[in-house]
């Protein structure tokens, strides 16, 4: 079979892999489950990760891996040196490729990059990263100064071929959900009122404050009050972050104005 096409199992395992990752309660960032289902579509011997990076800080705020074999294991790197190898390179190494090109949708692997081994000699990042021959990047929506994606990495071959870009790419639309359902059950159900459910719900939706008070007939300060009621007890700063928490699944029966 050519390595483009899709396996005939494949499908079967990728609805496995989300149904059990949306149950899975267990995991720092990403469920366990899903890291291990990850390994077992696209096996890498140095590991398939989650990872949650602010560049311009120079802090990487997470990576939860799977290693072969289903292990799991997380790290909280938190800040480093502006000088440190990694943050120098970034700017233009391969792994900053997603955000310098404001393309978030597209899975990048290294022979996008890299196409020989000498090619990938060459460039300073094989020495930062001598224990890796070839990678494959997710990426999730983030901020513009943040990168959050899924890391597939090997040490040796074989490559990543089309069928791996195509797996992952088909599943890349369900991570997001997967990372929110996670969120969610790490949180809790947050305790907004009926009132500041309907706020959230149509700001997320991208109504305006005005728009918003004369659809609830309140004034738009008493939206305002709302929303700022909503970050609040969210514990963020934004709309969009608040909505990515606490939507879409706010509790099913909750009473409605």
């Amino acid at each position: 079979m050519d390595s483009g096409h899709l396996r005939e199992k494949d499908a079967d395992l990728m609805l496995r892999v989300i149904e059990e990752s949306l149950r899975d309660p267990q995991g720092p960032a990403m469920p366990d489950a899903l890291l291990i289902g990850l390994q077992e579509l696209v096996p890498c011997d140095h590991g398939v990760s989650y990872q949650h990076h602010r560049p311009g800080a120079h802090e990487c705020r997470v990576i939860h891996w799977a290693d072969p074999g289903g292990p799991t294991g997380v790290e909280w790197p938190g800040r480093s040196p502006a000088a440190e190898p990694l943050w120098q390179l970034w700017p233009t190494a391969m792994c900053s490729w997603p955000q310098r090109a404001g393309d978030l949708r597209t899975v990048i692997h290294s022979d996008d990059f890299y196409p020989t081994d000498r090619a990938w000699r060459a460039d300073p990042l094989s020495e930062v990263m001598s224990e890796v021959r070839y990678s494959m990047i997710v990426s999730l929506p983030a901020p513009r100064s943040e990168a959050r994606r899924l890391c597939f990495q090997r040490s040796a071959d074989p490559a990543f071929t089309e069928r791996d870009r195509q797996v992952v790419a088909l599943l890349r639309p369900h991570l997001q959900e997967i990372w929110l359902a996670a969120e969610q059950r790490r949180r809790g159900v947050p305790d907004l009122t009926p009132r500041e459910w309907e706020v959230l719900e149509l700001a997320a939706a991208g109504f305006a404050f005005a728009e918003i008070a004369a659809q609830l007939y309140v004034s738009v300060g008493t939206v305002r009050k709302h929303m700022e009621h909503v970050r609040e007890r969210l514990g963020v700063h934004s709309v969009a972050a608040a909505a990515a928490i606490a939507l879409p699944r706010p509790p099913a029966q909750r009473s409605r104005r």
